[in-house]
């Protein structure tokens, strides 16, 4: 019986790439490989196909998860904020992320409160998609609140990377 996720792998956590800079403890950090198959895609493109497209079951659980950690002083986001545009640039809004840099093979986004700063990363590596996520935990709030979400993550992430390699969108 094949693995559910066989052509995702775990990585082991860069140590040196754009992320890893803004690494403050304490922190969680993960990143996954994916194949690619559409190989004109840029990284913007790349995270457009992968996480505009969440099955509905995640949009509502995001939507009660908003529901619970606003209480506890998180930021959350009323719309989905779908961009416009596979084009992302710095300064756009992707879902809850903000665009902060934009280079030929990665994107970068990130969404800062009081309890944490989360940063996505997408690069391409030729015929590969790497998604890297980073956590800083500014609060022991946000301590808890990531040890809770851990396995929603773990299995989210590679949900919506296999939906967009099963569509052929990566």
């Amino acid at each position: 019986m094949p693995l559910l996720f066989s052509t995702i792998k775990a990585l082991p956590t860069p140590l040196d790439d754009h992320l890893a800079k803004n690494a403050l403890q304490p922190y969680f950090r993960d990143a996954l490989a994916a194949p690619v198959s559409q190989l004109q895609l840029t990284p913007s493109q790349l995270q457009y196909a992968i996480f505009n497209y969440l099955p509905n079951w995640v949009n509502k659980l995001m939507w009660l998860r908003n529901k619970l950690v606003k209480i506890a002083g998180f930021n959350v986001t009323e719309s989905n904020m779908v961009p416009p545009s596979d084009d992302l640039q710095v300064g756009d809004q992707a879902g809850f992320l903000t665009v902060i840099k934009k280079l030929d093979d990665e994107i970068i986004s990130y969404a800062d409160d009081k309890h944490m700063t989360f940063y996505l990363s997408v690069k391409k590596c030729e015929n590969t998609v790497v998604v890297s996520s980073l956590v800083n935990q500014k609060t022991r709030i946000g301590q808890i609140y990531v040890n809770c979400i851990l396995p929603f993550h773990y299995f989210i992430a590679r949900i919506v990377i296999n939906n967009a390699i099963k569509a052929n969108r990566i």
